[in-house]
C-alpha cells in the first residue's frame, strides 16, 4: 500500500473515533440571587429571586444535555439549590443536601454540572436551606425527549408550570427564628 494511502486511511479512521467521541450539547445559565419584595398573599414580604424573578427562570432542556448553572448568592446568608427529581450522573455531591453539598457563602458562586440523560418529564429546584423555600427561590425544569426518539403519546396542547407550595404572612426569617 502506497504511503498516501496509508496516512489517508488512517486520517479516515481517526474522524470517525472523533465523531463516535462528540458530548452531548451544553446549556449554560448565570443566576444571580437576591432579595426582593413579593406578594404571594397579597400581603409584601422579602422574597428570594433568581435573576429578578419570582419564580425563578423555568429551564428548558432535552435529555442528554449537560447543564452548566453558575449561582451567585447576593444574600446576607448561605443559599443551597436542590434539584428535585432530577438524577445526579457524575455528580451526587451536587444533589443540594445539605451534608453532601456545600451551601454558597454570601458573595460567592457556585457552578452547578448537571447531566440530564436519559430523562423525560417535569421536575423543580429549590433552596434547601433555613426556610428559603418559604421565601421563593424555586422554578421548573422541563425535560424534552430528543426528537429523534418518539414518545408513545401526542404531542401536548400546551406546556405550563404549576408550582404549588406553602405560603406564610410573615418573612422566612421570622418562620426560621420560632422554628428553633
Amino acid at each position: 500500500m502506497p504511503l498516501h494511502s496509508a496516512v489517508a486511511l488512517f486520517y479516515a479512521a481517526a474522524s470517525l473515533f472523533a465523531i463516535v467521541g462528540a458530548e452531548d450539547p451544553y446549556r449554560f445559565y448565570s443566576w444571580n440571587v437576591t432579595y426582593g419584595d413579593i406578594y404571594p398573599l397579597g400581603v409584601r414580604q422579602t422574597g428570594l429571586l433568581i435573576n429578578g424573578q419570582f419564580p425563578g427562570p423555568d429551564i428548558h432542556s432535552v435529555t442528554n444535555d449537560n447543564l452548566i448553572i453558575n449561582v451567585y448568592n447576593n444574600l446576607n446568608e448561605s443559599f443551597l439549590l436542590s434539584w428535585n427529581g432530577v438524577q445526579q450522573r457524575r455528580n451526587s455531591y451536587e444533589d443540594g443536601v445539605y451534608g453532601t453539598t456545600c451551601p454558597i457563602p454570601p458573595g460567592k458562586n457556585f457552578t452547578y454540572m448537571l447531566q440530564v440523560k436519559d430523562q423525560i418529564g417535569s421536575f423543580y429546584y429549590y433552596p434547601s436551606l433555613g426556610f428559603h423555600k418559604a421565601a421563593g427561590g424555586f422554578g421548573g425544569i422541563r425535560i424534552l425527549s430528543r426528537p429523534r426518539i418518539p414518545v408513545p403519546f401526542p404531542d401536548p396542547a400546551g406546556d405550563y408550570t404549576v408550582l404549588i407550595g406553602d405560603w406564610y404572612k410573615s418573612n422566612h426569617t421570622v418562620l426560621y427564628i420560632f422554628s428553633n
